[in-house]
């Protein structure tokens, strides 16, 4: 028989064409969770409905809250906070209701002091949701029960027995239906790290540019995950500090690499000497990394890789030492020799990362240790910061407007306005677009047109809702969609708020009853009312802007590097913050006004974030090249200018008045510093001194000399800009 001969194709039945159908679906991380997001939003529907719960729209709103947060840690955490913040708010609601209400003056005044306080502490560290959650219970029970105070406990008892079937939903269809666990993902990420770590080392070698942001974003996510694992197991937990200090470990590497960022290497005499030895080293590095992104990186493979770096160093080594001694040598530009010490230095140092990384992967514990139960200090709650206050001040003010509207004029959708008022003007300012409070009215015109059509559709389908077939199709579809978005959304985005407050409008509209059209003017009118009262004073009562909070970005970024430099290193918060401010303010630029800046003003702060980060990159406040015996403080002089710098920078986004930094001092300094490398070296020469010790030095030295460079060009870039335009209001 030819073995080249074409198969017979046979004829396919249509059974085998549905299932092939079926296995061809998408089934990726995202039409998963859409799946789960609609079963578990119709669990709770049906169960809602079965039990003839009087709102089932509660236990809706609560599968939304609860499915975003997609881990089995996530969802614990915030069920167990759902569930306290309901039961609190749903008795403050009652309490006041029912003993108040007759009193306007002491009923709005108690529950603006309730909402503005539990909205504010949501903007701290400690159990954040269950304030959220008292708020939006006691807001739900006294709007619904305004009109019959003496029974407000019933929407009390309401509320919290379908939070409970939204929540009891939601664990079960994230338990047993792809479950996602943080403690899992976590390590699949870690290995994702040292993947793009391999990339960036692998870009820096071919000269192309590499993605120097995803790193920073990446380990951001993994701290999240660090605190959603350590909630899903004690295994987990018993190497929560040991993953901690992997991150840590990871981080300094991406710090090592970076400076290494357009070193090209062509002095005759290292490439003659070292350039075959310099590629092998690299070469074994980046075999390294490929290997800790594997699954393989606990075990103990890495050792051989860890020998072949050890002997690529050693092996580099002697061929500087050969190179020292050739007289040639003498005659390098003062730039090939702090280039060469950089490069030799920051391979150094991811080498020392690497086998932390090792050590760290093959000590993991394998029993959880004994910890200390933190003091009662440790879990009360903290203050929090200043944003947060005039929040939840000013979204008090916007539900008590919409309650006095509510309650004198009646209009349609009353209940409904009155949470989308708090809701938005709470929640509308955080979410992850980054735009604040800028474009508070754009919701409003984009959210009225799109609710009417919506109403409109309902009111052509008013017989088709009155079937609980079309209605559970019309509910899973929306929720399916939902799923895809939120999947691929660090957060709920505003557009996300209004179709959640647009479905469980439809919901509301369930089949027990005949659809009539006032239930969908409610609908409408609701949520569009609730949208305009929140604009309203989002955007003048102390507005959340873009290029305010890019001011207080930048601010706090100035004021870290400069403190990190008189107390010798950041602290672990400042570290965090160091790599993450970058990223929040790259956001925040992107939605700044444009038309009404110059144009040239938004490239020129994303010119001076990036010197500001690449002066970040050098570290140099954690090692001083001038330890051994240097008596003149060069090194400290260096540093003196440049925290003046940083002073001035600080200063000018401050005062919004023009930058005045003055870089002659600095250039001064590095000139003598310059002077004082070519002395030392030729020193070690003359002493036969360890190359490789030698070399580290050169590299600090160089570090001191790259900080400096990107200081006086983010003074340069300070200097022409207009610090004046980022505290105004200026797109009102």
């Amino acid at each position: 028989m030819n073995a080249t001969a074409e198969p017979v194709l046979k004829p396919t039945s249509a059974t085998g064409s549905f299932w092939s159908w079926l296995v061809a679906l998408p089934c990726d991380g995202s039409f998963r969770f859409s799946v789960k997001f609609g079963i578990a939003g119709m669990l709770a529907v049906f169960v809602a409905l079965l039990n003839k719960n009087h709102e089932p729209t509660w236990a809706l709103f609560t599968v939304f809250v609860l499915m975003v947060a997609q881990y089995i840690g996530a969802v614990e955490e915030k069920s167990i906070l759902r569930i306290i913040g309901t039961v609190i708010g749903g008795v403050a609601g009652y309490l006041l209701t029912a003993a108040f209400e007759q009193d306007p003056l002491i009923y709005f005044s108690l529950l603006g002091l309730l909402v503005a306080f539990a909205t504010a502490m949501f903007g701290q560290a400690r159990c954040p949701y269950a304030f959220l959650l008292c708020a939006m219970t006691a807001v739900v029970v006294c709007s619904n029960g305004i009109a019959e105070p003496e029974n407000s406990w019933i929407f009390m008892i309401w509320r919290i027995q379908e939070v409970v079937v939204g929540i009891m939903s939601v664990l079960l269809v994230q338990s047993l239906l792809w479950p996602r666990y943080a403690a899992d993902e976590f390590l699949i990420g870690l290995r994702d790290v040292f993947r793009d770590l391999r990339d960036y080392f692998s870009s820096i070698r071919s000269d192309v540019p590499g993605n120097e942001i995803a790193c920073d974003e990446r380990l951001n996510q993994l701290r999240q995950l660090l605190r959603f694992g350590g909630r899903e197991s004690s295994y987990f937990r018993a190497r929560m500090e040991t993953y901690v200090e992997l991150l840590a470990s990871v981080r300094r590497i991406h710090d090592a690499i970076r400076p290494m960022a357009g070193l090209r290497w062509k002095n005759p005499l290292f490439l003659e000497y070292a350039g075959g030895r310099i590629s092998e080293l690299q070469q074994a590095i980046e075999s390294q990394l490929t290997l800790l992104a594997s699954p393989a990186a606990a075990s103990g493979l890495q050792q051989e890789g860890l020998d072949e770096i050890t002997a690529a160093l050693e092996a580099l080594k002697q061929a500087i030492l050969k190179m020292r001694r050739d007289p040639r040598s003498k005659d390098m530009a003062l730039e090939d020799i702090l280039g060469i010490g950089l490069e030799c230095l920051s391979l150094e140092e991811i080498h020392q990362e690497l086998v932390r990384c090792r050590d760290l992967l093959e000590g993991l514990p394998l029993t959880k240790k004994n910890h200390k139960v933190p003091g009662l200090r440790q879990l009360m709650p903290g203050m929090p910061p200043s944003f947060w206050i005039k929040n939840g001040i000013r979204s008090a003010i916007s539900l008590i407007a919409a309650l006095v509207l509510m309650n004198w004029v009646q209009p349609p959708g009353g209940a409904t306005m009155v949470l989308c008022a708090w809701l938005f003007c709470c929640l509308l300012p955080i979410s992850p677009e980054g735009r604040g409070d800028l474009r508070a009215w754009h919701v409003v015109v984009a959210a009225i047109p799109c609710l009417l059509f919506l109403c409109l559709a309902l009111l052509l389908a008013a017989p088709l809702l009155s079937s609980y077939a079309v209605m559970n199709i019309v509910i899973f579809t929306w929720l399916f969609v939902y799923g895809q978005v939120a999947y691929k959304t660090p957060g709920v985005t505003t557009a996300m708020n209004i179709c959640m407050m647009g479905l469980i409008g439809i919901l509301g509209l369930n089949a027990q009853e005949p659809v009539s059209f006032q239930s969908i003017a409610d609908v409408f009118f609701g949520i569009s009312t609730g949208t305009v009262i929140a604009a309203l004073f989002q955007r003048t009562l102390w507005p959340l802007l873009p290029q305010r909070e890019m001011r207080e970005r930048f601010l706090e970024l100035l004021r870290i590097q400069r403190t990190s430099l008189a107390a010798g290193g950041p602290t672990p918060e400042g570290l965090l913050r160091l790599g993450l401010l970058p990223g929040e303010i790259h956001l925040r630029l992107s939605n700044m006004a444009r038309p009404v800046y110059p144009e040239a003003e938004i490239p020129s702060l994303r010119a001076l974030l990036d010197h500001l980060d690449r002066f970040t990159a050098n570290r140099i406040w954690e090692s001083d090249p001038c330890e051994a015996g240097n008596a003149s403080g060069l090194t400290q002089k260096i540093r003196d200018c440049l925290s003046g710098i940083l002073e001035k920078i600080e200063i000018s986004f401050s005062s919004g008045s023009p930058c005045s930094a003055d870089v002659a001092p600095l250039r001064l300094a590095i000139a003598e510093f310059d002077d004082w490398i070519l002395a030392v070296r030729l020193e070690s020469m003359a002493s036969h001194a360890d190359p490789l010790a030698t070399v580290g030095l050169l590299g600090r030295a160089a570090r001191y000399q790259n900080a400096a460079t990107h200081l006086m060009a983010a003074a340069e870039t300070a200097a022409q800009l207009n610090p004046s335009l980022y505290s105004k209001d200026n797109a009102l």
